[in-house]
């Protein structure tokens, strides 16, 4: 016992407590500020947590909340509740769901490895280094801290993995194994496109060993389908379609005119209709998009260009990965022939719905790609260590791989603690916390409290930060639904959002303003600087 405790337990145990600990030590502060999605996340649970509705005062919503008109996936505001509950309205309640699943994930990747690979010899230490190598990921680590959900998603995409490879041989969990991948689609959006691909590869791989057990395969999708019922109006909603407009390739009419410009000078011969088909442009952009998440400068230097997901100076994975990346797709290739292309097929999966968006390569919606690039890195150190390389190599090879990943992640340690938050708070919606805080004490001297919505969304911070009870915010909201379907809100009991101050005569309000907007009667009551100095709000009543 003592012995398979100090092989088998206490390394993961370790390994799981630095994860733990990455992703909670100062996450009240770094990230700087809350983004307006977590938020939203945040009072929407406080919400249900205290009415039983949402801020729309629907009765506790199943299939998504509608928000800013964003509808978000229900799942991670109900699982934010409880951490509402236990520890109040706060930035650490907000973000520990996140926190908690992205812990979790890198135990679950530890028996995902031990699974998929159960009958090799390289077993035990491939599951440890792969586990390892998320907990310290920057990709994962970055986006574990701060209350995103598809952070969420990616622990039930693990989760719902293990269970099916571990369902071959414990048919039992045929039963529920697929109950991972239906919450997946309660939890992120383009998660939710991925989740029924990976299943289908899952069950493509896993199918000599479930055709043995038809009628407990049959009856765990027939129970997922079933738990996916709720959902599916609002999946073939309009509302649905809103979102995948908004950030779809396939809504760029530039296109199309580009296609319809070069058939005019073509004089609309035939076979200019068909190599500038707009379906052909359409399939090119759509193809550049997707490759754009296999670049070197995205994996390895730069990450994504959102300094939300990325330090902007470091790669979403170590540089030093790099060479062990690519011998693990070799290695496996030649020797693990069907995990490769279980993993291949996982990999290009995930991709493949975020390279609809405009905006990519994107950290977040690709998400789901872990933990694949960490399974080949680690495949490709673990054979190069054990197979490959022998006595005095082995160990300086060890020594070097040990040197250069420590220096990347100290690096990276660095950076993210001392530097990122200075950096990029003003990516962070920062200034709404720090003018609301010190609007509160005073607001009852004015009649008015104009705040300007230069930052982002500044009611659901007014909602939060003052604690508002939803009978509260119903009864003193002043918003409603425009052309394109999103919410906009003028007005929150006494406070008044405004893009710009056109009365700034009226002695009896207080206004909180960009620095560009202050008259030259105003009475400056406080700066608002960001973390790097510069001043982002401007608190004034007038003379």
């Amino acid at each position: 016992m003592k012995k398979f405790w100090t092989k088998e337990i206490i390394p993961i145990l370790i390994i799981v407590s630095v994860a733990f600990f990455l992703r909670v030590y100062q996450v009240n502060k770094i990230p700087p500020a809350l983004s307006w999605d977590e938020v939203s996340i945040g009072y929407n649970a406080y919400s249900i947590l205290t009415s039983g509705r949402d801020e729309h005062g629907r009765f506790l919503p199943l299939n998504s909340f509608v928000a800013f008109g964003d509808y978000k996936p229900s799942l991670p505001i109900y699982l934010t509740v409880p951490s509402v509950a236990l520890f109040g309205l706060n930035e650490f309640a907000v973000r520990l769901p996140s926190i908690l699943a992205g812990t979790l994930t890198v135990l679950l990747t530890y028996f995902l490895v031990k699974e998929l690979f159960r009958n090799s010899l390289i077993s035990y230490h491939l599951s440890l280094i792969t586990a390892f190598l998320l907990a310290i990921s920057p990709w994962h680590w970055q986006l574990s801290r701060a209350g995103f959900e598809a952070n969420i998603a990616v622990m039930f995409i693990v989760w719902g993995a293990w269970l099916v490879l571990r369902a071959r041989y414990r048919p039992k969990l045929l039963y529920c194994c697929w109950l991972p991948f239906a919450a997946v689609v309660y939890t992120f959006n383009s998660a939710r496109y991925f989740s029924p691909i990976l299943a289908l590869g899952l069950l493509l791989f896993c199918g000599k060993e479930f055709l043995k057990h038809r009628k407990e395969t049959v009856s765990g999708m027939i129970i997922a389908c079933v738990v996916l019922l709720p959902i599916l109006p609002h999946l073939l909603s309009p509302a649905a379609r809103l979102r995948f407009q908004e950030v779809s390739i396939f809504t760029d009419d530039s296109i199309v005119r580009v296609a319809n410009q070069r058939i005019t000078n073509d004089s609309n011969l035939w076979w200019s209709r068909l190599i500038h088909n707009r379906r052909w442009g359409y399939f090119r952009s759509y193809f550049t998009h997707f490759l754009d998440h296999l670049e070197a400068r995205f994996l390895f230097i730069k990450g994504d260009g959102n300094p939300k997901f990325s330090l902007q100076d470091s790669g979403e994975l170590y540089l030093v990965e790099l060479p062990f990346l690519v011998l693990g797709v070799y290695y496996l290739a030649l020797h693990e022939r069907k995990a490769f292309w279980l993993l291949i097929f996982w990999l290009l999966g995930a991709i493949a719905p975020a390279a609809v968006a405009r905006e990519t390569p994107h950290a977040l919606r690709t998400e789901n790609t872990l933990p694949v690039w960490q399974i080949f890195t680690a495949f490709g150190l673990v054979s190069s260590l054990k197979h490959q390389l022998s006595g005095v190599r082995k160990n300086i090879l060890l020594a070097v791989v040990s040197l250069l990943l420590t220096f990347s992640f100290g690096y990276f340690w660095h950076n993210y603690f001392n530097h990122y938050a200075t950096e990029y708070s003003g990516e962070w919606q920062y200034g709404y916390r720090e003018a609301i805080r010190y609007t509160q004490p005073i607001k009852d001297k004015y009649q008015n409290i104009i705040l300007s919505e230069n930052i982002g969304r500044p009611y659901i911070y007014v909602a939060f930060y003052e604690k508002m009870r939803p009978e509260v915010f119903w009864a003193e909201v002043q918003g409603g639904f425009d052309a394109a379907g999103f919410y906009n809100v003028g007005g929150l009991g006494k406070y008044l959002f405004v893009r710009s101050v056109y009365d700034k005569s009226n002695k009896q309000n207080l206004y909180i303003v960009p620095p560009d907007e202050i008259p030259s009667n105003a009475h400056v009551l406080k700066t608002i600087n960001l973390l790097n100095g510069k001043p982002i709000l401007v608190i004034y009543d007038l003379l």
